[in-house]
Order: C-alpha cells, then structure tokens, then sequence
C-alpha cells in the first residue's frame, strides 16, 4: 500500500489561509503535535519500516510546519514562525542522524501517546473556553479522525507494532471529541461561563 499526501491538515491550512487569522486555535497543542510527528517519522526511519507505515507523519509534519508558520506570521509574529520551522527540521535532522541514541527515538514514539492526547485535550479546552472552535476546520478534524481510524489496522499489517497501532486508536478517539465539540459548538450550543467571584 503506497503512502500519499495526507489531506487530513490541508483544509485547515487553507481555511487559516483564507481566514488571515489562526484564531481558536491551539498554539500549545501545536506544538507538541509536531514533536509527536518528529518522533513518528524518527522511529519509521530508524526501525527501517516501509515508507507507507510512517510516510503519512512526514506529509503531516509538513502541513502542521505550514500551519504553525501561518498562525505566527498572521499573529505578527512572522520571526517566530521562521524559527518554529528552523527548530524542528534541526530537531528531526539531529534525530535521524546515526549519532542519534536509538533509545530517544524509540522513547519519542512511545511518548506519541500522551503527547498527542495532550495536544487534542488542549485543544478541546481552549474550544470549550471560547465557547467556540474558531478556525478549526471541520473537514480535517473529520479526516484526521477517520485516518487514525484506518491507521490502526494498516499499521498493524504492515508492521505489527502494537505501539504504533495504539497511538493510531488514541488519535482517532481524541479527534473524535473534537469533532463532538465542532459539531456541538456549530449548532447553537456554548458552555456555561464560569461563576463571578463574590464581591464584598
């Protein structure tokens, strides 16, 4: 099975695009989505997997780069932007390099787990604590939960590592709450403010 482009970040590149503004998006939960991609295409390349097991983080880091470049520069942060993207290509680079101890990498992709329920989790409160999912796009949090979901069973034939079929199903099931909430936000719904301290 071949590896393509994951669409799953492209319309939430565009929408950002053509919103000028990552507002409501998760800047933190960013972030460490791109470590956990890092340390994705680090173990693929290290355990010498086929390329269609762990291609698809490469694409992914791609995209979220792209989105995290537009977020700063649209935020008037162009610098940072720059820098974000120069650390993690040194990042990855220093990871596939043979002086790269084997244990970091595989202790990357096993921190895949917590990394990524983080990053949905801060995601989902920042959605809950402006009441709306600002320019999260819709159509990629669909895509991503339904590839996780796919994910699971192929990498589980095509390299019958159960480590990275788990972080595949804890993908799928932290995209599925954030599809909960575009869904629930989208209709009308918001969360209740929190109470005003008492004053005196």
């Amino acid at each position: 099975m071949e590896s393509w482009p994951d669409p799953s970040w492209l319309p939430q590149v565009l929408q950002v695009l053509g919103s000028r503004s990552g507002s409501g998006l998760s800047i933190p939960g960013l972030l460490l989505e791109l470590l956990a991609l890092v340390g994705s295409v680090a173990y693929g390349c290290s355990r010498a997997f086929p390329f269609s097991a762990w291609g698809e983080a490469l694409f992914l880091l791609l995209q979220t780069m792209a989105l995290g470049f537009l977020i700063q520069h649209y935020g008037g942060h162009t610098g940072r932007g720059l820098l974000l993207v120069a650390s993690y290509w040194l990042l990855l680079g220093a990871l596939l390099s043979p002086q790269a101890p084997p244990w970091v990498v595989t202790f990357l992709q096993g921190a895949n787990l917590p990394i990524i329920i983080l990053s949905r989790l801060l995601q989902a409160a920042t959605n809950y604590r402006q009441g709306h999912t600002g320019q999260l796009s819709g159509l990629s949090t669909l895509l991503l939960f339904g590839g996780a979901l796919a994910r699971v069973f192929t990498s589980l034939q095509e390299t019958g590592d159960p480590l990275l079929a788990l972080t595949f199903a804890s993908s799928a099931a932290c995209n599925g709450l954030l599809l909960g909430q575009l869904l629930y936000y989208r209709g009308g719904h918001s969360p209740k403010p929190p109470p005003r301290p008492k004053m005196d």
